[in-house]
């Protein structure tokens, strides 16, 4: 590349002299200090940091040859400017492997030999951390009041310029929250200290006491978010995370489920109200929030409006494989979420069953136990995909036939379903055969593992040979009992179908692989969208592996053994039948099904976000497919033909549902905050104020878009946004394309 057409930081940092290479950073908006090797020259820098330094002031430090190096100010000062200082030879390799995308930015090589220094543009400037003497070097993310040093500076110490690594224009990011979780937990963790209530409750009294019903639910829903009981109060991690510095890590929030109040050690008290806000709790379907003096005359509901649901009990158990199962899984992988390693045990019972128990809803369909799960969380730091690897290794020891490849293509991935060997079958290891030919009878109804299942719907969107994938995974979810395909290949003929998937990715991958039409056509939907619980903290590392207990592995394969197995025929094995359950708790899943529908209603005060309302749609389906597994598990203990899912069956997983829901409501707001619109918004917000700023005379485009560094193409976007909206107007500067703040135009 010519050096006029490569970005301008690297211009500059290709200068000759420091002075020239001073002013060239100067020009671009960045503050400059002096250097003595790689400590400022200068007796006090903080000036600095509040205004960068002007070219007479720069040349004058030449002039006095203090510009021995040059150091670049990060911070507000220089339009957010974040450094990711990377001191070993380990540290880059491990932070590209991170994070992919993030290291497609403007580095630098130390001049000590095995550092790199990677630049970026926060929109929301992160606080600087550091982890020093970790095992793949020194950590560091400098911001506010930290300096890194730039080419062409010399290290002090081998005597080697510091140089460009990657000739790119620097990155411009929403926040840099994942890259310094991903160097926090590098830190030496403290011991978790036990939470205690608040010794003062000094909490205000109204005349109307609080209506038992509200208070129920707000204690389920914490319930089903992992809270823990201590006596009166329900304790775990604080409703209000924003307003703790680093995360609220020794959970400090309780909820007192007599009185109504919650208390956090940081924010201190909070009103039922204000938790129920929180929650996504409308007091007024549970009749308010203070009780209400009964009517004299008992009046009759109206025909129409559907009851609410009944509170689930705060105590209800979940079946004794799973609880074991979390036990085992949650001391191997301490560190990842519990709601990660109870999802992983909930895939390997849908799994185990495939399609051999349905419910017969009152409202006309067949219901099978099968799953589409997503673990959501950042890079790294919670081990997502541990829940993963350990579920795998239970399916390997107990089902491994039940496991389904992964799909290269629709046409692959059709013929898997259909029962078809792969190709090379007959030079597969004999267990290998002895596996897939187990597995033939259960071909459409086996479970999925997928490592960055974001990729999936990647690909499906900018694919065209994965054209058809989406229609075809939406309908596995259902369950039909027949499909067809003619492909290259052959006629492919699916029968019997129940697909389970696992999968697991971050929600930066996840914004940018979704679209719009994926909430509105209903895949993303169809998966259970769960995130870290909101009291998340890690356990104490086990001091030896455990290695799956035997009992795991034995009753899972009993409950896929007892189940009805494949029939022999003149055509050979064929998929098996299923058994139709004993329901007891219809009427329940269909109050819930109402309650979660009237959250949809679009004349409520706080309207439902409309990605959302799929997911409620379908929240009581999920919940009875988890009530079907748990009646399944209780059936192993017994002698009956059939299993029974009862209304303690429905109670645990209605309550695990509600979990579920408060997890989309957090991935929504995560993919918010990074999502698309909201850097839309803040680009525009920042276009407009340094337009404004430039007052009557307006502002060249060119100039526009080099002080938000950005390219032409998006800075003439983002412009044209503002002048659509009525916020500037086009204009011309010497015959250049420009723009200036409507309240500065004479055209009003």
């Amino acid at each position: 590349m010519k050096a006029s057409q490569q970005p301008p930081i690297v211009q500059a940092s290709q200068e000759e002299t420091t002075l020239s290479a001073a002013l060239a950073y100067a020009a671009l908006g960045l503050s400059i200090i002096p250097l003595n090797g790689k400590r400022p020259a200068l007796t006090t820098w903080t000036e600095y940091q509040q205004a960068a330094a002007s070219p007479e002031t720069i040349r004058a430090w030449g002039s006095a040859e203090i510009l021995k190096n040059i150091g670049i100010v990060c911070g507000k000062v220089s339009d957010n400017l974040v450094v990711l200082d990377l001191d070993g030879a380990a540290g880059y390799p491990a932070f590209a492997a991170t994070f992919p995308a993030l290291a497609e930015t403007y580095t630098v090589a130390s001049g000590g030999g095995v550092g790199k220094h990677v630049y970026f543009y926060a929109n929301s400037l992160p606080s600087s951390v550091k982890a020093m003497g970790t095992p793949i070097g020194n950590l560091e993310l400098c911001g506010e009041g930290r300096q890194v040093v730039a080419p062409p500076s010399i290290h002090p110490t081998t005597g080697q310029p510091y140089r460009v690594e990657r000739a790119l224009d620097i990155m411009r990011v929403p926040d840099l929250t994942e890259l310094g979780g991903w160097i926090e937990a590098f830190k030496p963790r403290q011991p978790l200290r036990e939470w205690q209530p608040p010794t003062r409750m000094n909490f205000p009294t109204g005349d109307a006491p609080l209506n038992p019903r509200t208070l129920d639910m707000i204690a389920r829903v914490l319930a089903g978010q992992g809270f823990k009981q201590h006596g009166d109060w329900l304790h775990g991690s604080c409703i209000h995370p924003e307003r703790h510095k680093n995360g609220d890590r020794n959970p400090s929030f309780g909820f007192n489920t007599q009185t109504g109040y919650g208390h956090c050690y940081v924010c201190g008290t909070m009103l039922a109200k204000e938790v129920c806000e929180i929650l996504n709790i409308d007091p007024d379907q549970l009749g308010g929030l203070v009780e209400r003096p009964q009517p004299t005359v008992k009046r009759k509901p109206a025909p129409d409006k559907p009851k609410d649901p009944p509170p689930a009990p705060m105590d209800y158990k979940l079946p004794d494989w799973l609880q074991q199962y979390m036990d085992w899984s949650g001391t191997t992988g301490n560190q990842t979420p519990m709601i990660f390693h109870q999802a992983a045990g909930l895939w390997l019972l849908a799994t185990a069953v495939g399609r051999r128990l349905y419910g017969e809803a009152p409202w006309g369909v067949k219901i099978y136990p099968n799953l589409y799960l997503m673990l959501v969380a950042g890079t790294t730091f919670y081990r997502k995909s541990t829940a993963y690897k350990l579920a795998e290794q239970v399916a390997r020891a107990a089902i491994p036939h039940m496991l389904m490849p992964t799909p290269g293509s629709p046409e692959r991935f059709q013929e898997a379903l259909a029962g078809r060997m792969p190709t090379n079958f007959d030079k597969l290891p004999k267990v290998q055969q002895e596996r897939l030919t187990k597995g033939q009878p259960f071909a459409a109804q086996r479970g999925l593992l997928k490592d960055e299942v974001a990729g999936l719907f990647g690909a499906i969107n900018k694919r065209d040979y994965m054209a058809g994938m989406k229609d075809l995974l939406m309908e596995l979810y259902d369950c039909p009992d027949y499909f067809d395909k003619d492909t290259q290949t052959g006629l492919n003929i699916v029968e019997s179908a129940a697909l389970s998937i696992l999968g697991v990715t971050t929600p930066a991958s996840l914004s940018c692989a979704v679209s719009m039409g994926d909430w509105d056509n209903g895949l993303l939907i169809r998966f259970a969208l769960l995130t870290p619980e909101p009291n998340y903290a890690e356990r104490p590392a086990a001091k030896v592996y455990r290695s799956v207990p035997q009992a795991l592995v034995d009753d899972l394969r009993s409950l896929h053994e007892r189940l009805p197995a494949p029939q022999t025929t003149e055509m050979g094995l064929s998929a098996p039948g299923a058994l139709r359950l004993n329901v007891q708790c219809w009427e329940q899943c269909q109050q819930y099904g109402d309650w979660l529908r009237r959250k949809c209603d679009p004349g409520q005060d706080t309207e439902l976000d409309d990605r959302l309302k799929g997911v409620y749609g379908r929240m009581h389906v999920q919940a009875f497919k988890l009530a079907e597994l748990f009646a399944a598990l209780d059936w192993l203990k017994t002698s009956d033909e059939t299993p029974t899912v009862t209304v303690d069956h429905w109670h645990a997983a209605q309550a695990l549902a509600e979990g579920w829901r408060g997890s989309a409501h957090r991935l929504l707001e995560q993919l918010d905050r990074s999502g698309e619109a909201t850097i839309e918004r803040r680009q525009q917000e920042r276009m407009l104020n340094i337009i404004r700023a430039k007052g009557q005379q307006g502002i060249e485009l060119r100039d526009l878009y080099r002080q938000m560094h950005v390219t032409a193409k998006v800075g003439r976007q983002v412009a044209q946004e503002l002048v659509k909206a009525g916020l500037v107007v086009e204009a011309r500067i010497n015959g250049a394309e420009a723009y200036t703040a409507i309240e500065y135009s004479s055209v009003q």
